[in-house]
């Protein structure tokens, strides 16, 4: 990807590798969601197309592990939607976001930790160098210790999540992306269009015409609304 082995990745290279791997981004404001619920991937084997919905009122040290979540989908077709793709997605991701040079630098430093509490100041100091979740670093130190044969953290998985929304930040990434909120449509459609690289509206508009397609089939598509999916469709109606 062009950056060294303990850069921080940045959620537009990923963007870029949805791009060439001819996926269609199609970023959405659906509320807060728990997990899996802030990305959806859409496979059409026959046409061979791709979609990747993705939740934008997700906390931005967790928008990238989502992101690579879904990137990993595309990488492996035919294991999507089986419990062993989920498996793999995941360790694609911490993989990918905290790799082994990045944990060979954490561990010690996290090793020489004598208290849980100093233990998770640590990862959380990481996580937010790298910009991602204090989950992914917790994850990603201990498969490293397993492989090694190396000590566990002096934390529990269980600990970590109980203090987990106090090192957290505070931001969605529609907080990052747009101001005011909410957006209006054309400058939402313009973010899908030029951050995002995403073709999606120009598809979208272009089928309106052609086909007189009405609003109910943005609400549905993009599972918004009725009231969003009116304004949308009539600024993509222009």
């Amino acid at each position: 990807m062009g950056i060294g082995e303990q850069a921080v990745l940045g959620y537009e290279s990923l963007i870029g590798e949805f791009r060439n791997s001819g996926a269609v981004l199609m970023p959405v404001m659906w509320g807060a969601k728990q997990r899996h619920e802030n990305a959806v991937h859409i496979r059409l084997p026959k046409e061979d197309v791709t979609f990747i919905l993705l939740n934008l009122d997700t906390r931005l040290e967790d928008f990238k592990f989502w992101m690579a979540h879904e990137l990993a989908h595309i990488y492996t077709p035919d294991l999507a939607g089986t419990e062993e793709g989920e498996d793999y997605a995941d360790a694609f991701a911490g993989a990918l976001l905290f790799p082994e040079p990045c944990v060979e630098a954490c561990y010690p430093a996290i090793s020489r930790k004598s208290n849980e509490q100093s233990v998770i100041k640590t990862l959380f100091n990481f996580a937010r160098e790298h910009f991602i979740s204090i989950n992914t670093i917790y994850r990603q130190v201990q498969d490293f210790a397993r492989a090694r044969q190396l000590p566990a953290l002096k934390i529990a998985e269980n600990e970590l999540h109980a203090t987990r929304n106090y090192f957290s930040g505070p931001l969605m990434i529609r907080e990052v992306l747009f101001a005011p909120l909410p957006p209006a449509p054309n400058v939402y459609i313009a973010a899908c269009k030029h951050q995002f690289q995403s073709d999606f509206f120009i598809a979208m508009k272009k089928m309106l015409r052609e086909r007189d397609t009405g609003p109910s089939y943005v609400q549905q598509i993009l599972d918004i609304s009725i009231h969003d999916a009116k304004s949308l469709y009539e600024e993509l109606r222009h």
